[in-house]
């Protein structure tokens, strides 16, 4: 993937978690940590789950987003999925 690309990705991801949160997008940061510094819960977590999948066209498990704790681990999955959507 691209460097564009990626900043590109990683600014919408940004975007609309904070849009999912309702913070701003500047409190999103990377090595955020979703519940400590975000105060994202179980139904959160939902609702930013179905948002990425509207964004993205891809199907998330519930596994899957439960088991990211990071905003970066997000990105790099958001990443991966779209890298591999694009390339079949």
């Amino acid at each position: 993937m691209g460097a564009n690309k990626s900043l590109f990705l990683e600014e919408r991801i940004k975007i609309i978690i904070a849009s999912a949160l309702c913070v701003e997008k500047d409190k999103v940061k990377n090595d955020a940590l979703l519940d400590k510094d975000l105060g994202v819960d179980y139904l959160d977590k939902a609702v930013i789950k179905m948002d990425l999948e509207d964004a993205f066209k891809i199907a998330i498990s519930d596994k899957d987003i439960a088991d990211k704790n990071k905003v970066s681990e997000i990105m790099d999955y958001i990443k991966k999925r779209t890298d591999a959507s694009v390339s079949r």
